[in-house]
């Protein structure tokens, strides 16, 4: 089965990437990440945004054509279906398209009607497709966008009241935008199904790199003060975990998949290959915070990073030559010899997991003669208590919206709808951040959208609709501020064109419609069947020393086993993490001197700290050393804590145990 009826075009290197990765480096990326601002800049779809630009700009030129403003109607159409399509091999894409084509269209026409014959109609099908939208999340993340966008045509259909025969000629105003859209997306500039999670290994590899280089410019770190160290110790750890896991979690998804399977056996070993080289960069990182790095190290630490930056450039352009490993190994392997012991066991460490790499990359045709067919679709299972009491709780909430908008005649008061729609999300610290987001994109895009309205003529307004549709799908990956900024002055300026008001007034209608949606969206989260109590920090934090200390007594007793002891120090990483994330999230909330608070960050630290030197110990164990006996108590440690803290996830950790694991902690360090 072929992705496309035509080959795919070549990868090469494009301005605008080029310009995103140089505006938007790895420092900044992560400096951004660290305060919990996602953004992806590798992300940038170009091709899909050019698609989306030629499919909803067509339909306007058409619509201004022959005066016919209800056809902005099938504008709108094509720009959800765009957003609808989910990548990928054809069959499911096509599937994708035509379920939401299906859906949109039947909902169009039903909704519209009800609402022209009376308002309790429309509350009632409005709240019912509401619910029904909601439930679908049960189906996976491509159900989830497909009964996102079909919830939105919905809040939208309501706002347009017709009567039967104005409600067909609606449904196939919807029909006919959709098709043209799927016409657009199907034939037009195919792209390779893999280019997500190509680039989502690149940007992995980049950041990797920057990791590596800042260790060469760390200061002595000894004598800084607490703050500076955990900052500096656990941010950057932090962001490249979460990198490997989400990347490893894409890669993931192709395997099955025949005319994929290349780039399933190509990516997942450089992701593993990154999670190995990751232990050198621990313990790397652990040694300069103790004094500064000697030139031995240093050099490996160049060599290394001028390796994950050439397999970041080569894994999106699709070459992946394995002989471009060469030089890097063989550097690495001389140095593997050096008299400095930690030098010397990272160059043989790094070597030998590009070598692996190397080895996979050469086999890579390997899966092409010997792939399965796809595994089956996923069945339908029913929806558990938290999709449904999420439908609930996003049918209530968009009714609650309608009403307020009826009750104040609110201009446009599907914006509102639509930010209830987009914000809700089953859990509340996702419902927040998406609401933080939403507002703000919204005012910033809404302001940038009046003054257009305003300065611009007509004829200017309408060519603006190709840029502001690419840029937008352009960006729907990258970050969702962004996104939903030149999605609001799309919306504005498309409903500019078609309607009586212009400029300021639009502009702060959707601002304002969204900032009272998405404060419904959020009230109706944390109100309505909230959901239950998740592990408070100190639960989190004696998980994550439970399994840093399992890291550290594998590698303390020399388990052979080295599978079981990636396993550990993998699960050692993701529960620090979701503990910081926690923290971070606690300060933010103003418990900034809670005396748990404090602990607990300073058991995080040592806990970095401990997995610096498990991973030092686990690479003199790769060179036949013996492990350093001050990890001796790790084994034991793990006994006593296993058995103190019982289950950590049905009991809270009192302050007492807290304050014995830091102290074990200070003991050790």
């Amino acid at each position: 089965m072929k992705n496309s009826p035509f080959p795919p075009l070549p990868r090469t290197p494009r301005f605008p990437r080029a310009l995103a990765h140089s505006l938007m480096p790895s420092v900044v990326t992560h400096w951004l990440g660290a305060r919990a601002i996602a953004i992806a800049p590798e992300q940038i779809a170009i091709r899909e945004g050019l698609r989306a630009g030629v499919a909803v700009s067509t339909i306007m030129l058409v619509a201004w054509h022959i005066a016919m403003p209800l056809m902005a109607w099938s504008a709108f159409a094509a720009f959800w279906t765009c957003l609808a399509d989910p990548g990928g091999l054809l069959r499911p894409r096509i599937r994708a398209l035509t379920s939401f084509g299906v859906a949109g269209a039947a909902i169009t026409g039903t909704i519209s009607a009800l609402a022209g014959y009376s308002t309790a109609a429309a509350f009632a099908g409005l709240g019912l497709c509401a619910f029904l939208c909601g439930l679908a999340r049960a189906r996976g993340p491509v159900a989830t966008q497909v009964s996102v966008l079909a919830a939105i045509v919905a809040v939208v259909a309501v706002c347009y009241p017709q009567t039967l025969a104005g409600a067909v000629t609606l449904a196939g105003l919807f029909s006919l935008g959709v098709l043209w859209a799927m016409l657009i997306c199907l034939l037009a500039w195919p792209v390779d199904p893999s280019t997500p999670q190509k680039q989502a290994c690149a940007a992995l590899f980049r950041e990797q790199a920057a990791m590596a280089f800042r260790l060469l410019g760390l200061p002595h770190l000894q004598t800084a003060s607490l703050p500076t160290q955990q900052k500096e110790l656990s941010a950057w750890r932090r962001d490249i975990r979460r990198r490997i896991e989400q990347a490893r979690s894409a890669v993931e998804k192709l395997s099955g998949n025949t005319p994929v399977s290349p780039a399933y056996a190509t990516l997942l070993p450089a992701v593993e290959a990154a999670d190995r080289i990751f232990v050198t960069l621990i313990a790397f990182e652990h040694a300069a915070f103790s004094a500064p790095l000697p030139p031995e190290t240093a050099r490996v630490i160049r060599i290394t990073s001028a390796a994950l930056r050439r397999i970041a450039r080569d894994i999106p352009a699709g070459r992946h030559a394995p002989d471009s490993l060469g030089p890097h190994i063989r550097a690495l392997g001389r140095l593997g010899a050096h008299p400095n012991a930690l030098s010397a066991r990272a160059a043989a460490w790094n070597a030998a997991a590009l070598t692996d790499l190397q080895a996979a990359w050469q086999a890579r045709d390997q899966p092409r003669r010997d792939a399965t067919p796809s595994a089956p679709a996923t069945p339908w299972q029913h929806p558990g208590p938290i999709f449904v009491r999420h439908a609930a709780r996003l049918s209530v909430a968009v009714m609650a919206a309608f009403g307020i908008t009826l009750a104040f005649h609110l201009p446009y008061a599907y914006w509102a709808m639509m930010a209830v729609v987009v914000v809700t999300q089953p859990g509340r610290s996702t419902t927040l951040s998406r609401t933080i987001e939403r507002v703000a994109g919204s005012v910033a895009g809404g302001i940038l959208a009046a003054i257009a309205g305003t300065l611009c003529p007509k004829w200017l307004v309408l060519l603006l609709i190709f840029p502001l549709s690419a840029t937008t799908i352009a960006l729907r990956s990258v970050n969702y501020t962004l996104c939903v900024t030149f999605m609001t002055q799309l919306f504005v300026l498309v409903t500019d064109l078609v309607g009586s008001d212009t400029g300021w007034l639009l502009g702060f209608a959707r601002a304002e419609n969204n900032i009272i949606g998405s404060l419904v969206g959020m009230a109706a989260c944390l109100l309505l069947w909230p959901e239950k109590s998740t592990a408070s920090l100190p639960t989190l934090v004696s998980r994550a020393f439970l399994a840093n200390l399992r890291y550290a007594a594998r590698v303390a007793t020399g388990d052979n086993d080295r599978e079981a002891t990636e396993r550990a120090r993998r699960q050692a990483g993701t529960t620090s993490n979701k503990a910081e994330i926690l923290c971070q999230q606690t300060s933010l909330e103003g418990l900034r001197r809670s005396e748990n608070l404090k602990i607990c960050t300073e058991i995080l630290f040592h806990l970095r700290r401990q997995a610096g030197i498990a991973s030092t110990s686990w690479l003199e164990q790769a060179t036949d050393h013996p492990p350093i006996r001050a990890e001796q108590a790790y084994p034991e440690a793990l006994r006593h804590f296993s058995t103190l803290l019982a289950d950590p996830a049905s009991e809270t950790t009192s302050q007492a145990h807290l304050r014995e694991m830091l102290l074990f902690l200070r003991q050790q360090h």
